[in-house]
């Protein structure tokens, strides 16, 4: 079976949620939130490519213009009533060049992009006939790994889960030959009101796991798609939170309505281990 993170940790959220988007690969609405972190990561990654040549970051406008067409193209789909308060497209807009802005004057000056080292992409073989997929965003010349986030409040290293950082790390040593100096999340925090301001986090770095760990890596990812494939086997695939609490799954409402119709049957939590 060839998996990626994203699945993993799709069916580590909800299975049920698994359910619609790998097995039913039932549509999802578009979602403003979706548009945003699309476009800005857009933006990023054209930076960091052409940064690669050029030895510096493009301008602020251009960065916008890159931003903007990609917002409003992630938006066409959304529906006129779902754009209002912290979704409206001039917030989001305003917020995405806040963003950009801030990362150019902040934290772009510092990283210069390896070569090959913008959006890898990495298919390796994993124990019992596996296949492990995906990219990571950006390898520096100092050799730390990062990855794009946006988020709607800070995040706590000590609290972050790191598994797909060290994912990467794992990918990063198999694909240049040596691993990362050290793991990085960049996050971009939305706040939206409630939960604090619009900010750009300090950079929340990590260690690079040590030798000991990185060998456990592939084996516990093996071991997690091995799950995945029992749990396709049986069609099992429970819901693990209350449906009114989901408010972020793209999936809520059809699966609000399902789980009316089922007598409103009890979560069930699904715990993965822990990659290291």
């Amino acid at each position: 079976m060839k998996a990626s993170h994203s699945r993993i940790g799709c069916y580590g959220f909800c299975p049920k949620k698994y359910d619609y988007r790998y097995i039913q690969e039932k549509p999802a609405p578009p979602r403003a939130e979706l548009a945003f972190g699309v476009a800005l990561h857009a933006a990023l990654e054209e930076n960091f490519r052409q940064k690669i040549n050029t030895r510096r970051d493009l301008t602020a406008r251009e960065l916008a213009v890159i931003f903007q067409e990609r917002l409003d193209a992630g938006l066409a789909g959304v529906p006129e009533e779902k754009l209002r308060g912290p979704s409206d497209r001039h917030y989001l807009r305003s917020m995405g060049e806040h963003f950009l802005e801030r990362f150019l004057s902040e934290r772009a000056p510092g990283l210069q992009p390896a070569p090959r080292g913008v959006e890898c992409r990495f298919l390796f073989p994993l124990p019992g006939g596996h296949e492990i997929t995906g990219q990571f965003d950006l390898l520096d010349t100092a050799w730390v790994l990062h990855d794009f986030k946006t988020s709607s409040k800070l995040y706590d290293p000590r609290r972050a889960d790191r598994s797909q950082l060290v994912l990467y790390a794992w990918a990063c040593e198999r694909m240049f030959g040596r691993p990362p100096s050290a793991l990085c999340f960049d996050v971009f925090v939305k706040g939206d009101g409630a939960d604090g301001a619009v900010t750009l986090q300090p950079p929340v770095l990590f260690p690079t796991p040590a030798p000991s760990e990185m060998d456990q890596v592939a084996r516990r990812l093996a071991a997690q798609v091995d799950r995945l494939i029992d749990a396709e086997s049986r069609d099992a695939f429970p819901r693990s939170f209350v449906p009114l609490r989901c408010h972020w799954c793209e999936y809520q409402e059809p699966c609000q309505r399902e789980w009316e119709s089922e007598g409103r049957p009890e979560p069930v939590r699904v715990n993965l281990e822990r990659l290291v």
